[in-house]
């Protein structure tokens, strides 16, 4: 057997190896080992294919520099995918792994073939190059996205230990809800995307926390636009943090859920002494202006502006993350929050400053009118313009046939003479159609 044909099968070995990741559960250090397992492997299979030193006898292909420079390259992406193995732990950021694993294996498949003339090698290199371009931009999705994941993760962790703490009574350092709510404002500053957390079921306290974010996620960026409040935007945002600690420990039972705001008012007076706006506003947080809200049934003139405030984007949220059935894309929760509004359970003021959003908020996943997804990458003024809100600077990810692009193709679409966005995508939708070809905006 020759070591051409060696490698062959070592490579066929490791073909069958790359069975389907599981889709329901594999424990994470498992799932990193098995990652890193394959990239060793192929690691192994790349050895192979390098030109033999001078004082061995030759390989029946001797290989021109260009192809050498491709092994080289090839080489320098192993050692990003073995790098990006271990923080490939969530199941769609596993299976991207993976897929660029396999890519990378059809690349160095293909130089194996390469003819042994100088002049064949020098036809075929462009194809390899574009192959080994492809998996480079995959490392990259994957180690932005990871680290996005990771910060996500982190966050909901950290905030679900000290709501847990102040259920608990215990002490809380009041300053990294402050600090938190202004990393919070600051990436809202820079435009970054809307990313909406989730977390299991079976974790209640995690699920209460990544509700908390995903609210305090939305005031960060209409706050600074409210008259009344924009001078204190962090005073909104860090209630938002806090505004579910009742729901911790509690039981699933109807008259406790309704009763969280007294109690997650009381348990953040007996931790923050001090914090008597932000309690007051807790405690209503599910008051309604027609007076038909828990607990008390205040009614508008007697409810606080912030429990106002909290209570629409509460309502928002809910809608956009699927704790609503069914879940409603941001236009559809916008429309339907604007409606709750005048029929008077929510303040209609704070509801129209939702607009500030847009009605698909940077970061949304949409699907075109010639069916292409894209993600909404600018907004319009609202103002300005009520026709260039609903008409955002979108980066298209796939073709109509949910094929993804090799580049993202930017495109205004207020300056678009036809066309434009069919709906927003759900999240369940999102993450089943953008898992294969860009974590970034599927998890």
């Amino acid at each position: 057997m020759t070591a051409a044909q060696g490698l062959l099968e070592r490579i066929a070995g490791l073909k069958q190896r790359l069975e389907p990741l599981p889709t329901t559960g594999e424990p994470t250090a498992a799932l990193a080992e098995r990652l890193s397992n394959d990239a060793e492997h192929l690691g192994r299979a790349l050895r192979s294919l390098q030109p033999m030193p001078a004082d061995r006898p030759a390989e029946p292909k001797e290989w021109t520099a260009q192809t050498r420079r491709l092994l080289q390259d090839a080489r320098e992406l192993l050692s990003e995918q073995r790098r990006l193995a271990p923080v490939a732990t969530h199941e769609t950021l596993a299976n991207h792994h993976k897929r660029t694993t396999t890519l990378l294996e059809s690349a160095l498949q293909t130089v194996q073939a390469f003819p042994a003339s100088a002049e064949g090698q020098l036809k075929s290199v462009g194809g390899v190059e574009a192959m080994l371009a492809v998996v480079k931009d995959r490392c990259g999705i994957l180690d932005r996205a990871a680290r996005i994941h990771d910060r996500s993760e982190r966050r909901i962790d950290d905030l679900a230990r000290r709501l847990t703490d102040i259920a608990a009574a215990r002490a809380v350092d009041p300053s990294w809800f402050a600090e938190t709510a202004q990393d919070l404002l600051d990436e809202a500053k820079r435009g970054e995307p809307l990313r909406w957390a989730s977390a299991a079921s079976d974790q209640p306290a995690r699920c209460v926390a990544a509700h908390a974010l995903n609210v305090a996620f939305v005031l960060a960026r209409i706050v600074p636009h409210d008259f009344e409040w924009c001078g204190r935007p962090l005073t909104p945002v860090a209630a938002a943090l806090l505004m579910d600690v009742g729901l911790i420990g509690s039981t699933d039972d109807v008259r406790s859920r309704e009763n969280h705001p007294t109690r997650g008012a009381a348990l953040l007076q007996a931790v923050f002494p001090d914090s008597a706006v932000t309690c007051a506003a807790i405690a209503a947080h599910h008051e309604r202006p027609d007076g038909t809200g828990t607990p008390d049934g205040l009614t508008a003139d007697a409810i606080p502006t912030l429990a106002k405030l909290l209570h629409v984007a509460d309502h928002y949220v809910t809608l956009v993350t699927g704790d609503a059935r069914p879940p409603h894309d941001t236009r559809g929760a916008l429309a339907e929050t604007l409606m709750v509004a005048e029929r008077g359970l929510l303040d209609r003021e704070y509801a129209e400053l939702l607009m500030q959003l847009s009605l698909y908020p940077i970061g949304s996943v949409v699907e075109l009118s010639d069916g292409r997804i894209a993600v909404v990458i600018a907004v319009h003024p609202t103002r300005a313009n009520v026709r260039a809100a609903s008409r955002p600077v979108v980066a298209v990810l796939t073709d109509s046939f949910g094929l993804p692009y090799p580049r993202p193709e930017y495109l205004d679409l207020a300056v678009q003479d036809h066309g434009g966005i069919e709906r927003g995508l759900t999240t369940a939708e999102r993450r089943r159609i953008l898992a294969a070809c860009d974590p970034e905006y599927a998890l």
